[in-house]
């Protein structure tokens, strides 16, 4: 059955390869299409969990967060609709503001925009993890999806992908917001993140 199962597959590629190829052929044999092959096939997956606080502060000369664009372009409303971050948040181990480098072992780049409702305000954010350990060098995790804005509750939203150790990288991310200070409006977020990752980067770490 395995055997009738790959020959298939094997015809279907060939089928398919024909196919474009008469169509390359049709359009002057200029395509950015290369080649057709089978998947790779992967390396064993394992389930990893990290975890870290992030900080983002909205004021003073360090801020970590600024409104980039809005409907009054940057002098928006902090939550209308359309109102759109950019973020470079430090990432620590323990959930205290960072006051050396030494403390920060990685940040979170990226942005997210306002979508306020009757009873809500939704945010879709875009998130890339830049981790400073050795094992995570040159590698980028990579979230997108939408939270809601607000305490007391845990915000979800999925892997889409990664670059380096998270290569071909599936999971999501929960977050907690521990603290936030209306006056001097910095948060410090917890983060728990289960990402199922190739096992062989990480090997000679473990």
């Amino acid at each position: 059955m395995a055997k009738l199962f790959s020959v298939t597959i094997l015809f279907i590629l060939s089928i398919a390869s024909v196919v474009l190829i008469s169509f390359c052929d049709a359009q002057g044999g200029k395509s950015v299409l290369k080649d057709v092959r089978k998947p790779l096939k992967l390396q064993e997956t394992v389930l990893t969990h990290l975890t870290f606080y992030w900080h983002e502060s909205f004021v003073g000369p360090n801020a970590s967060a600024v409104i980039i664009a809005g409907v009054n372009s940057t002098d928006s409303a902090i939550r209308a609709f359309g109102t759109t971050y950019a973020y470079d948040n430090p990432l620590t181990i323990e959930p205290i503001v960072p006051t050396t480098t030494s403390e920060v072992v990685g940040r979170a780049q990226g942005y997210y925009t306002m979508y306020p409702g009757d009873d809500e305000i939704a945010i879709g954010v875009i998130m890339n993890v830049i981790l400073k350990e050795e094992m995570f060098a040159d590698s980028i995790l990579t979230f997108e999806g939408r939270i809601l804005s607000g305490t007391g509750f845990v915000r979800e939203v999925p892997v889409i992908g990664g670059s380096g150790v998270f290569r071909y990288a599936t999971g999501y991310y929960q977050s907690q917001m521990l603290s936030a200070d209306p006056i001097t409006r910095q948060n410090i977020v917890m983060f728990d993140i289960y990402v199922n990752m190739l096992s062989d980067p990480l090997t000679k770490f473990i």
